[in-house]
């Protein structure tokens, strides 16, 4: 028996060798010394194997590997781990490719309401970028649909993410009695069919409507199907064909509902007709879980780790999939691609273990449970001899933040290799930049030694007004600094002391509460909530004033909602004071402010009122303004020069003769900005608009701050060479999102750091789902993509504070500071940690332990937000 062993020069953070093994397609490959996670309910295989000839698993072993074939490529993995394919269970990839522009818009036809003859396969672009994405992402199967704009959108496709034409791509699923199943079916009603109502004109309006047209269509399937089996004479309907498959289980319905009543319309529809059904995001499935279960109704969840966007996904809680799982529904968790990205779908599934859900569940519900509902688990979902080779290597555990993808394998080939230059940019960012200017792989940043949490926190009952004590494990002072064994003693929201456990002196009255970890309050330098609102609806948005585009005497302070809702969801992930901006729609969209997150009048919880003029450069403001202008970025400019330069000659006549000269408001409100005492925020994302804004602060002498910054770090010697802070756009913002974001880049953060920019990172903008980004995983992100930990860290507490000029008093546990301190029962950017205890000014303003105690369905965003401290600690 002869082996060929096979060796790297370099190795990968995991140990997986750096350079790519290729062999012949007709020799065997073994794969040894990894963590085998075969996606069945069974535990991890340490030190385990995969021999893997022809595209197939011959074998998964343990420990020794079996006889091997002759001629075997053998490579060692020196512990990596491997988990089976991830499945897609609802993507829109290559149906609505990278970059989302009018031309890539393929995914609903809207020339109709019912659209069932339309097929995704005569839509999907098999070049797009996101596909390349998602196999950097470890996906190897997508079910790829039309959108939900439609009352039934079309038929979907399974795919393999392999091969260079879409039909190359198509596979089947097989039922149990070996019937063919060609794919699924789209089908939705709640807001977004309505949607087609309201925007046309035309049925329909409501949700009886919609179910009554997806009724109608199914009759007529049937007395189609029923004269075809009489052998009668038929003309041939295109659109009655899909129903007739869906009817005869050849094709099942993937059914797009958010609220449990539409749940409920679904399940009452499929039942009528007797035909197969998954519930598609499902969102409020929690509140009839047990009747899922007991109807053994599938359900496909995207998840998102912030809420809002739409009325209808106001219910949607991060235990969803733990719920469902524990009454018996199976399980399925998608990306619905491009609202979450299918790069990031291992992270996805962290939200569901965050929520209760265990790994070998979250893992099962990326692989083996949604193979069983597309009727694809003869072939993929799970390793296991005779399935196809469809794998993904991994540098650490599934769901840790820690963790890349190294490699994905599908039917035994190699189709994303992270040691490749060609291929990283997919996973990490920067695909579309000229080949050979991609970056190199950010460092492999090492997790912090793990903690053991202390048990299930138990509510603070923490009177207002005494004294609290906080005994943590591990505290992150903010500044780079890590304590261990540390009381931290806080008296009249101060910070009075922080000492070692043995050392500390508790006082009197004082409430102790315990954590394994402790930070700062997290400050967010970038957001819109407080004017933008979570139900997305004409009421709650304010952040954009469209009737021109200088709107330089418009105040955050005038239209900021201390009792937004989701600032309940902030403080539940330990932001403490936000940076809140106007939107992205108007040029000079405003003046911003720092407020805090807590408090009855904007008055109350305002840090600085006025404390930046937020102008927007590239195709937002364009885009906005494009019926009268500016309607090129030559124009953009232009609005912001003329605006200022007009201010300059004001301020001189005012000064001249102040009783001659009229007051003029949007004057008034650009002369701090000219004058040095208030900075000027460019949001822009392109390296030329960033230039642009350059060039405008030295003509006009203003203190630039660049947000969002998608190209920074491609002039970030120039901007360290200014010492031009950059608010960092969300780190998982969507690449190819629009033109602009093409570029992003995991790594900018990181890559700004090292070359001294001051840096934080924040999370606007966001206009649909999610309504806001979480501070806290967007900061993780950046840290595990080279950042590392503690700049991280810094970037979302010191270093905000820095920026904002709040620093005095907050940003950092240190004695004299306001008392702003979160606890955690793990690493505060692991994906799985909880925030158990949110502390602003020394009074808890969110209690894991009293949330855990409501019901499911109070834990949602309360319709009105309470204010923090209303009731008890959520408003409720």
């Amino acid at each position: 028996m002869r082996l060929v062993l096979l060796t790297a020069a370099t190795a990968l953070a995991a140990g997986v060798p750096a350079l790519p093994v290729r062999a012949a397609d007709d020799s065997a490959i073994v794969l040894t010394n990894a963590t085998i996670y075969t996606g069945k309910d069974t535990p991890p295989i340490k030190k385990g194997g995969l021999i893997i000839r022809d595209g197939k698993i011959v074998s998964v072993f343990d420990a020794a590997p079996p006889e091997l074939p002759a001629g075997a490529t053998v490579r060692d993995l020196k512990g990596a781990v491997v988990i089976p394919g991830l499945v897609d269970s609802h993507s829109h990839i290559g149906i609505y490719p990278k970059p989302g522009i009018a031309a890539h818009s393929d995914g609903n036809e809207m020339s109709g309401p019912v659209q069932p003859g339309v097929r995704a396969i005569d839509s999907i672009w098999p070049d797009d970028p996101g596909i390349r994405m998602a196999l950097a992402g470890g996906v190897t199967t997508a079910n790829i649909m039309p959108g939900s704009g439609n009352v039934i959108g079309g038929q979907t496709l399974y795919v393999k993410l392999r091969g260079p034409a879409v039909d190359d791509m198509r596979i089947t699923g097989k039922l149990p009695d070996g019937t063919e199943v060609f794919g699924g079916l789209k089908m939705a009603n709640g807001e977004n069919p309505k949607g087609y109502g309201r925007n046309k004109q035309q049925a329909p309006f409501t949700r009886m409507k919609v179910a009554a047209l997806q009724r109608e269509q199914f009759v007529k399937a049937k007395e189609y199907k029923a004269k075809k089996d009489a052998k009668q004479t038929v003309d041939r309907d295109l659109s009655l064909e899909p129903l007739v498959e869906v009817l005869e289980k050849k094709r099942t319905v993937h059914f797009h509902c958010h609220r449990a009543d539409d749940l409920m319309t679904a399940v009452r529809i499929a039942e009528e007709f007797g035909f197969e059904l998954v519930l598609q995001h499902a969102s409020e499935g929690y509140r009839v879980a047990d009747v899922l279960a007991k109807k053994k109704i599938p359900v496909s969840l995207t998840l998102i780790d912030s809420p809002g966007g739409k009325a209808e996904t106001v219910g949607l809680l991060e235990e969803n999939a733990f719920v469902l799982e524990k009454a018996g529904v199976p399980v399925c968790i998608n990306t619905d691609d491009s609202i979450t990205e299918s790069r990031f779908l291992l992270r996805t599934g962290a939200i569901a273990l965050r929520g209760g859900m265990s790994e070998t569940s979250a893992l099962r519900a990326l692989t083996l449970t949604p193979a069983k509902v597309m009727h694809l688990d003869h072939r993929v979902g799970s390793l296991e001899a005779g399935k196809d080779a469809d794998f993904v290597i991994l540098s650490g555990a599934p769901f840790s933040v820690y963790t890349k993808v190294q490699e994905t394998w599908i039917e035994g080939k190699k189709v994303f290799d992270a040691a490749a230059a060609a291929d990283r940019p997919y996973r990490d960012g920067g695909f579309a930049l000229p080949k050979g200017s991609e970056p190199a792989e950010s460092p492999a940043v090492k997790a912090p030694v793990p903690i053991s949490p202390d048990a299930a926190p138990k509510p603070a009952n923490a009177p207002a007004g005494k004294p609290i004590v906080v005994h943590a494990k591990r505290v992150h002072v903010g500044n780079g600094t890590v304590l261990l064994d540390q009381t931290i003693v806080i008296e009249d929201g101060k910070i009075k002391s922080i000492a070692p456990i043995k050392k500390a002196v508790t006082p009197a009255g004082a409430t102790t509460l315990t954590a394994t970890e402790v930070t700062p309050g997290l400050i967010d330098p970038g957001t819109v909530v407080g004017l933008s609102g979570a139900w997305n609806i004409p009421a709650d948005q304010d952040q954009d004033e469209p009737s021109d585009p200088n709107q330089a005497d418009l105040r955050v302070l005038d239209g900021f909602n201390p009792n937004e809702p989701l600032f309940e969801f902030l403080r539940a992930n330990g932001v403490t004071t936000v940076h809140a901006t106007p939107g992205r729609a108007v040029v000079i969209a405003g003046t911003t402010g720092v407020f805090r997150c807590s408090g009855i009048t904007a008055e109350q919880a305002a840090l600085n009122k006025g404390f930046a003029l937020l102008v927007n450069l590239g195709e937002s403001p364009k885009d906005t303004f494009k019926a009268k202008g500016p309607q090129t970025r030559m124009g953009v400019a232009g609005v912001v020069r003329k605006a200022f330069a007009e201010a300059q000659v004001y301020a001189g006549k005012r000064k001249a003769d102040p009783d001659k000269t009229a007051r003029n408001p949007r004057h008034e409100a650009l002369s701090p900005a000219l004058d040095g005492t208030r900075p000027v925020v460019f949001a822009a994302h392109r390296a030329d608009d960033i230039r642009t804004a350059l060039r405008i602060a030295d003509e006009f002498k203003l203190k630039p701050v660049i947000a969002l910054g998608t190209e920074a770090y491609l002039l970030a010697d120039e901007l360290a060479k200014r010492k031009v802070p950059v608010i960092v756009h969300p780190t998982m913002q969507r690449a190819g999102g629009n033109m602009e974001t093409l570029n992003t880049l995991m790594a900018n953060a990181a890559l700004l750091k090292a070359k001294g920019v001051p840096v934080t990172i924040g999370t606007s903008y966001e206009g649909y789902v999610p309504k806001t980004r979480n501070l806290r995983a967007e900061a993780a992100m950046a840290a595990a993509n080279g950042l590392g930990h503690a700049s991280a860290l810094s970037a979302v507490t010191l270093d905000a504070a820095k920026l904002l000029g709040i620093d005095k008093d907050y940003g950092s546990l240190v004695p004299g500071k306001v008392a702003d301190v979160v606890l955690y029962d793990g690493d505060p950017f692991e994906h799985a940690t909880h925030v158990t205890l949110t502390i602003l000014a020394g009074k808890v303003v969110y209690d894991r332990a009293e949330y855990l105690k409501l019901p499911f369905e109070r834990r949602i965003l309360p319709l009105l937000g309470g204010g923090a401290g209303e009731g008890c600690c959520m408003g409720w």
